[in-house]
């Protein structure tokens, strides 16, 4: 048993108290709201400084990029690419336009000397046309299939030997041509003299055009020079191409005539045999209907 003045009861006494005291500071402590943390800290300030700012309004929905997000419906914050433009749809005229064509299939262009060339004889490279799409006659070149020749027969051609240079030059461009290709051959002088049976296409085969050749030595020179029914006939076969051959003035009216016969504008290649003032209506006439003109006097010996 302890007795209270003694030292040990002292100190008992004090422990307990201090462990009073020491509690009621614990609940104390627990029961009190802790300090607000001022506003201008520095911790306050750095959260500040972190937030996530807000997209304004012209960035989040006027931009191009966020209106191909919204119609494409995609979303993300990767930057888009611009898509390429889409394959441009060419027209048909246009694409045939671009397209590299033969010279044979070239609209009709340019000109040429005595008028327009309808078919840009002048720039054409006849080492690209087949043989069997093209001809010539006394230097004129046409294209085609289907050649008509008209060619004068009246009784001045008989001057420099003039019908006998016309005779030889029609065999040789005749007997150039080669199948497909078709021909006819007509004489004038006041009349139309076709080949026996035509006038019509005839094939160019060895037979048509020995028939050609035969028929050939019954024509002479004799009579005027009228070419209207001759022209009439020719046009009507609706050729490729006339060639037209002559040595005298037309009767008035010529020219007015054949282009009135040929609103197809089938070209009249023209050849002069004389290259004076008579050939001014070959030379009208080759100009009305888009061929060409050709001047070609001299003799059998000096033929060019």
């Amino acid at each position: 048993m302890v007795f209270p003045g003694s030292r040990p009861a002292v100190w008992t006494m004090a422990l307990a108290l201090c462990l009073c005291l020491a509690g009621l500071n614990v609940r104390g402590a627990q029961d009190k709201p802790a300090p607000e943390s001022a506003p201008n800290s520095s911790v306050a300030r750095s959260a500040k400084n972190t937030e996530t700012p807000k997209p304004s309004p012209a960035s989040a929905s006027g931009s191009p990029a966020a209106r191909s997000g919204k119609a494409d419906g995609k979303t993300g914050s990767s930057p888009q690419t611009d898509a390429p433009a889409p394959p441009q749809v060419m027209s048909k005229a246009a694409a045939d336009a671009k397209r590299p064509r033969s010279p044979f299939l070239m609209p009709p262009a340019g000109s040429s000397g005595a008028g327009d060339d309808r078919y840009n004889l002048a720039g054409t490279d006849w080492s690209e046309i087949p043989t069997w799409r093209q001809t010539s006659f006394f230097g004129l070149r046409a294209r085609g299939q289907f050649f008509v020749f008209v060619v004068d027969q009246s009784r001045s051609m008989i001057d420099d030997d003039r019908l006998t240079r016309a005779k030889i030059e029609l065999l040789r461009s005749v007997f150039a041509l080669q199948p497909p290709q078709r021909f006819e051959v007509i004489f004038y002088n006041e009349e139309a003299t076709p080949m026996p049976g035509g006038p019509l296409p005839r094939p160019a085969d060895l037979k048509t055009k020995n028939q050609l050749t035969s028929w050939l030595r019954l024509i002479g020179p004799d009579g005027g020079t009228d070419p209207r029914p001759a022209m009439a006939q020719a046009i009507a076969l609706q050729p490729d191409a006339v060639f037209l051959l002559s040595d005298g003035e037309f009767p008035e009216g010529t020219v007015e005539r054949v282009a009135k016969l040929n609103p197809r504008k089938v070209p009249i290649h023209c050849v002069d045999m004389t290259g004076g003032q008579a050939g001014n209506h070959l030379l009208r006439i080759a100009r009305d209907s888009g061929g060409q003109y050709a001047s070609r006097p001299g003799t059998l010996q000096a033929a060019p």
